[in-house]
């Protein structure tokens, strides 16, 4: 029960109009970490207050703190329902708002906290500070620094303007938003210059908020196109000034999109700054300045409450902008402080004042902000108390001293256009008062077809296709063997070439049959990351670093190499002394007896762990004084390695307790961040990992981690699939006309159609026949209702049709006849849920109930018949296996349908969509 002691020193409210003063006052309490343990949210309407509690409240209690947070006699009984009273002169009876406990659900989630000054849901999270961005600095390095007043009229844009000069007159590249919606002021500058208004703010904002999948991308790309034409000033050092203004409407008006409505789910809640820093990475820009809209509004609150943000407050001597910039500082501080020598330190700039007149009120002035700023601080997490007054190379002082930026009348009228305007800046020396806190800076079937196959043997082709793909259906089998080629697809490329000098840090996501093991087993054929670039045809991979395997599938069959040939190869050339090399099984027995030995809840030991891991696989013991950290250190002092990983699903299976899951969040995200931090990167880290482990793991911000390495996932869409199809074929010799292996990844998707037309002809059928084309029948059979094909199917598929083909001799057009690509779905259907059943337990599970309905069931069906719940459906509506009618019933895909024994109302009309 809380004390009234509790609530010492914040006073009940004066007034109790409506729910709203009800709430800012509930809020108040929270941010004050002031509320009672037993209550969990509070939530106003206008016609009454719910109050979220413990299960088993006492409403007597929740009374009894009421009158205490509010005021004595502000809660009582009507009718038997507890009411909170509002002040109305016009009653004389007490009213108020009806107050309902709802008792807090098990196991419930925590809401989503966005960098908003007024937070959606008001809960005990308030007291503490919004949670800090998944990185520590923003994409390549940009800089961001937002200028911020509490009022207009203080010099703000003046000293954004004038920051944005002074970098790139040293050689910088700045973009300078104009962000100020409502009273925008570089806009007019740039408009008066005559500059291009072709891309804006606005604009921006628009194209964020309906980016596809939530992203970015396509907002900067369209940016980007414009954006050059918006170059201001002359700049002999090379730098230059990019102006993105703030709208191109000709009225006036409040704007269309605000930045808080980007902030939606699966979104980063930083998204706004860092799509601000990946459009700067875009164009070239090194450092983005941002005029912000004055006050305390929504417009701005996005960029200041991120921490990485440089923020810079200007004000003058006027008391209510001292107050105002102090109580933002204050509560900017507690929302999103900044953490000693990670983030850019907050300022504040001082401007119009005289130093003649104003000595004394500049003095307390630069007292009371330069307190705000100090409270504003943090220091690091893993700083002991015994260093809290060390600050290493961070002076405290400098940090929280305000800037004084002298009164200078030249300022109080500026020209109209931008060129005058640098001119007046220049004059008064305005970059001088702003060197303290200058950005550094930061150091691009073909036609004929027919009469080719008369004068081929269809049956040889055929059973070379059959016994290739056969052979690649369990890819991991071929992997290591340097003889079996592989295709180069798009996520490997990008892998591979973004990596050229630096050895990766990076996650392969992808579902089971995806190709994960075979990319990992091909890697370590290769031996070291060049050899791998090399073999895959990207060039300019100047990373000659060894590849060291750590764990793999135990499905993984070997040639002439093994993984412990790779492991004692690097020990042999890199260790010191007699290095013992650790075994794959020694490996997975340290992380079986972590499963069962350490905290569920202990991330720092299973970091210790995973390192110890790679440490081992390297010949590296670690000693009990130094720890795998400083053994990994000093090992990347003398040798870089590109450590790999696979088989996590053997050794965690469905992760069905809190240890495993545990055991891979630290490994997707603290281990990978760790080896993030050695100075100059010498170890590189590849996690091949099944996508559904990943969101069960880390669940949350997995969206934003999983996009983070969204250009490596392995998916197949159709014209993937197409590929991989030809590639195989290809690389069986089965095609009438040869095509190097090289030359596919390069096709266009039509070249692809048109090589593809011998192997499978135009249609299922004749020619002229109604039948649906190849090229579209086969992804569309294989494919899931999430539009993606696993790669192993599509190998199924080909050496069960090519199998089925060798004894046809009517079809004499083509390599595979359509009677043999119909029949194989059947084995590809079959072949693919006994692999699920195997491993992915929880899919597995409901595929087995679902073949062991004992009535005949036919598609589309309700769930009654199958027996499974509405909550099972949904995840297999998410998994791709369902998607649910119109009409409530649910359909199955195709290549699940057969393998289940479901019958089809109709002939299943499986043509994919081009």
């Amino acid at each position: 029960m809380a004390e009234l002691t509790d609530l010492e020193g914040l006073a009940p409210p004066e007034h109790l109009f409506t729910w709203v003063d009800v709430e800012e006052h509930l809020a108040l309490l929270a941010a004050e970490d002031r509320w009672p343990r037993w209550l969990r949210a509070a939530d106003g309407w206008w016609d009454g207050l719910e109050l979220v509690v413990d299960s088993g409240t006492d409403t007597e209690e929740v009374k009894q703190w009421l009158d205490e947070a509010f005021g004595a006699g502000s809660a009582e009984w009507r009718d038997g329902t507890l009411v909170l009273g509002l002040d109305d002169p016009r009653e004389a009876e007490f009213v108020g708002l009806p107050v309902m406990l709802s008792p807090e659900p098990e196991n419930a989630i925590q809401p989503r906290r966005v960098p908003l000054l007024r937070e959606k849901h008001i809960t005990p999270q308030l007291a503490h500070p919004l949670e800090r961005p998944a990185t520590e600095s923003f994409a390549d390095d940009v800089q961001l620094v937002a200028f911020h007043s509490f009022k207009g009229g203080v010099g703000r844009t003046v000293h954004a303007v004038a920051t944005a000069d002074a970098v790139a007159r040293r050689g910088g590249s700045v973009l300078l938003i104009d962000a100020d919606l409502e009273a925008p002021g570089i806009t007019w500058m740039h408009r008066a210059q005559g500059g291009q208004l072709d891309f804006c703010y606005e604009d921006l904002l628009a194209l964020l908020q309906g980016g596809e999948d939530g992203s970015w991308s396509t907002a900067v790309d369209i940016a980007a196109a414009y954006l050059p034409n918006q170059q201001v000033g002359r700049y002999t050092s090379g730098g230059r000034v990019t102006v993105v203004p703030a709208s191109r409407r000709p009225l006036l008006g409040p704007p269309r999109i605000d930045p808080a409505d980007l902030l939606t789910p699966g979104r980063s809640p930083y998204f706004l700054t860092e799509a601000l820093a990946a459009l700067a990475a875009r164009v070239g820009a090194d450092t983005v300045v941002v005029d912000l809209r004055a006050g305390a509004t929504e417009l701005s609150a996005p960029v200041l409450l991120d921490p990485r943000v440089q923020r810079v407050f200007v004000t003058t001597l006027s008391h209510q902008s001292l107050a105002g910039t102090e109580r933002l500082l204050r509560q900017l501080g507690h929302r999103a402080p900044t953490v000693q020598g990670v983030d850019p330190a907050s300022s504040v700039i001082i401007t119009q004042y005289r130093q003649d007149v104003h000595e004394d009120q500049v003095e307390r002035a630069r007292n009371e902000l330069g307190s705000a700023l100090l409270a504003s601080l943090r220091r690091p997490a893993d700083e002991s108390d015994a260093d809290a007054h060390d600050t290493g190379e961070v002076d405290t002082d400098l940090l929280s001293q305000p800037l004084l930026s002298p009164f200078r009348e030249e300022l109080l009228a500026l020209p109209s256009s931008w060129d005058a305007v640098m001119r007046v800046l220049e004059s008064c020396k305005v970059a001088e008062v702003l060197e303290p806190i200058m950005p550094t800076l930061t150091s691009p079937a073909a036609p004929g077809a027919k009469e080719l196959l008369d004068a081929v043997d269809l049956t040889t082709l055929r059973s070379r296709l059959a016994e290739t793909a056969r052979r690649y259906i369990y890819a991991e089998r071929e992997g290591m063997s340097s003889a079996s080629g592989f295709l180069v697809t798009d996520p490997l490329r990008r892998l591979l070439g973004d990596h050229r000098t630096e050895p990766p840090l990076a996650l392969v996501v992808g579902a089971k049959g995806a190709g994960k093991t075979f990319m990992y087993a091909k890697a370590c054929a290769a031996q070291s990351w060049d050899k791998f670039a090399e073999q895959s045809g990207i060039d300019d991979v100047q990373l000659g670093v060894p590849i060291v395997p750590v764990l793999e599938s135990d499905n993984l069959e070997y040639d002439d190499l093994t993984t412990q040939d790779l492991r004692d190869a690097f020990v042999a050339r890199h260790s010191v002394g007699s290095g013992q090399v650790a075994t794959s099984q020694e490996i997975k027995d340290r992380l079986k007896r972590g499963l069962t030995t350490l905290d569920t809840q202990d991330e720092l030991q299973w970091r210790h762990l995973w390192l110890e891991c790679l440490a081992i696989a390297a010949g590296v013991r670690p000693s009990d004084s130094s720890g795998a950290e400083a053994a990994l250190t000093e090992l990347g002092k003398r040798a870089r390695a590109v450590f790999v990983i696979d088989g996590l699903e053997d050794l965690l299976q469905s992760l069905d307790n809190e240890s495993k899951r545990t055991a891979l969040r630290v490994l997707l995200i603290d281990v990978l961040a760790w080896l993030r931090s050695l100075r100059g990167r010498p170890l590189g880290l590849v996690v091949f990992v099944r996508q559904d482990l990943v969101t069960r793991a880390v669940r949350q911000n997995s969206g934003q981690l999983l996009a983070r390495y969204d250009p490596y996932a392995l998916r197949w869409d159709k014209e993937e699939a197409l590929r991989l199809a030809l590639w195989v074929t290809a690389h069986a010799d089965a095609l009438p006309t040869p095509v190097a292996e090289s030359q596919i990844t390069e096709l266009t998707y039509d070249e692809l159609v048109d090589t593809l037309i011998p192997v499978w002809g135009w249609k299922m059928g004749t020619e002229k026949s109604k039948e649906a084309r190849s090229h579209l029948w086969v992804p569309a059979a294989l494919g899931d209702f999430n539009d993606q094909v696993q790669a192993r199917d599509v190998v199924v598929f080909l050496s069960e049709a090519a199998q089925l083909s060798i004894s046809q001799v009517t079809w004499e057009d083509r390599v595979l006849v359509p009677g043999a690509m119909r029949k194989a779905l059947l084995a590809c259907s079959t072949n693919k849920i006994d692999s699920i059943q195997q491993e992915n337990q929880e899919v597995g599970e409901l595929l087995s109930r679902l073949q062991q309905v004992r009535q005949p069931v036919t598609v589309p069906f309700e769930l009654e018949e199958v027996g499974i719940s509405v909550q099972d459906a949904d995840f297999l509506v998410d998994s791709g296996v369902f998607a649910r009618g119109n009409d409530g019933r649910y359909w199955v895909a195709e290549i699940y349908r057969h393998g289940l024994g479901y019958g089809s109302e109709r002939r299943a009309k499986v043509l994919w969509r081009r």
